[in-house]
């Protein structure tokens, strides 16, 4: 795997152990388990070719979150691309997914998106940000339940760089509710020079996720519920967690408004799921 995806593994991985509701018993692997596993992990870089029993690989940018990688794998001149969900749209902080200079005989590829056709980027966070900006004509808040990883990212910087474009939004707070969205944080400025000129080039005077207009949130207790306001809360799916504590408390208040990170993917059988279906 990639080096910035090793990082993320270990977050990801240690917060699941964290915040299951499953029984020790059945838990498929614990935090030691987990660290044992990073010594087994070997890194590469984007478009080192490796080789292993003969069979030779490297990978590209997937462009879907910071570190993911489409692979190329040669097995005797018979090339197959490997990849799980990609993006071929530069968003506000990763490059487009790379496309190889030559055509695989074989695409194993995610297709959680195959049918379906989006909006122009700049359509869908113009829509993003005119929910917000008719919640807070009618006094309320808006809650934004998000993946802790890639999309809090993306969203955050969509959030602070029109908070800094519009003077009349700077007395009103945005929180991000995310503890593991934190941590994330720190390896996103880790590897800055892994995401797109825009922010390569920002990082040279100031650090693009070092926020002016929003500050994190920790608990349900330390935050006060004052409308207008912005919150940010993970799990997107409104299993549990802050985004969940956040939705019962405001569900019944028609000043509330929930919008969900701009009709990202929704995981079946969810709160979240339920609710935009």
């Amino acid at each position: 795997m990639t080096h910035a995806t090793k990082a993320i593994y270990k977050l990801l991985l240690t917060d699941y152990v964290k915040v299951s509701k499953v029984s020790v018993e059945d838990m498929l692997f614990d935090e030691q388990v987990i660290n044992c596993s990073m010594d087994k992990i070997e890194v590469l870089d984007f478009h080192q070719t490796l080789e292993v029993n003969g069979i030779k690989f490297w990978c590209y940018t997937a462009g879907h979150v910071l570190g993911a990688a489409m692979f190329m794998v040669d097995i005797a001149g018979v090339r197959v691309l490997y990849t799980g969900d990609y993006s071929r749209e530069e968003d506000r902080h990763l490059s487009a997914a790379e496309l190889p200079q030559f055509s695989p005989d074989i695409c194993i590829i995610a297709s959680t998106y195959g049918v379906q056709l989006h909006q122009p980027r700049h359509i869908r966070e113009k829509r993003f940000t005119e929910v917000i900006h008719t919640t807070f004509s009618q006094g309320g808040c808006v809650l934004i339940p998000a993946f802790a990883l890639g999309r809090a990212q993306e969203l955050l910087l969509i959030l602070d760089k029109y908070w800094s474009n519009h003077l009349e939004l700077h007395n009103i707070p945005i929180y991000y509710a995310s503890p593991l969205a934190k941590k994330c944080m720190a390896v996103y400025q880790t590897y800055i020079l892994s995401m797109n000129e825009r922010i390569r080039n920002q990082f040279a005077n100031s650090n693009p996720f070092k926020f002016k207009h929003i500050s994190p949130l920790n608990s349900i207790e330390d935050f006060n519920d004052v409308c207008p306001s912005v919150v940010m809360a993970s799990p997107g799916g409104l299993q549990s967690g802050l985004s969940r504590q956040l939705f019962d408390i405001w569900c019944s208040d028609k000043k509330k408004h929930m919008c969900h990170a701009m009709r990202g993917y929704v995981v079946e059988g969810t709160m979240a799921k339920t609710i935009i279906s």
